[in-house]
């Protein structure tokens, strides 16, 4: 069974894989990558950092989905996560990150992003996405809005300021369908959001 969750011009968003602990590891240990997610460098040797991957693949979780977002050609480029998720309330917090740097300025987190916004709109009880990213981020804030999210204010967390960011269902269906199509030949819009 494929584990391909939606396909692009450029890019596939996939389940996560435990293959994809290298260069997870590898980003997570970026101090700019860390920096770009108001993270704190990991310092775990990788040996732990696997052990504690493995560990994490065991447990699905129902307010948590995890995606890879590979080439064509099947290179892992970066990640996209939903979380938070609540039905109750029909709302989710979504996170990118393209962690190649080669693959950014191209529209490929782009891609992926929209992706992601399509999937979260496929359950039928979400009705708002919404997201943080920090304010001095002006790259990813950018592709926030060109991806149809507005800016809904400051929010002030774990030390960092962050806007936070939202995009409704009902916005969506607007026009949400011809921002997928036209992604591929959008102007690039930056590497890191969120």
């Amino acid at each position: 069974m494929s584990d391909e969750i939606a396909h692009g011009r450029k890019i596939v968003l996939r389940k996560k894989r435990i293959e994809d602990a290298e260069e997870d590891y590898r980003w997570r240990t970026d101090p700019e990558l860390a920096e770009l997610d108001a993270a704190v460098v990991l310092r775990q040797p990788f040996d732990a950092f696997h052990k504690d991957y493995e560990h994490e693949f065991g447990a699905e979780l129902p307010w948590v989905r995890r995606y890879a977002v590979d080439t064509l050609d099947g290179l892992h480029i970066g990640n996209c996560m939903v979380y938070d998720i609540d039905t109750v309330n029909g709302q989710c917090e979504l996170g990118i990150l393209v962690g190649d740097r080669r693959y950014w300025n191209g529209g490929y987190g782009r891609e992926a992003f929209l992706l992601l916004v399509e999937e979260c709109f496929k359950m039928p009880a979400m009705n708002r996405l919404y997201l943080h990213t920090l304010a001095w981020n002006a790259r990813a804030r950018r592709a926030f809005l060109g991806c149809g999210f507005r800016e809904k204010g400051p929010d002030r967390r774990g030390g960092h300021d962050f806007i936070l960011m939202e995009l409704t269902r009902a916005e969506w269906e607007a026009d949400g369908q011809v921002k997928l199509d036209q992604s591929a030949s959008a102007a690039p819009k930056g590497g890191r959001a969120s």
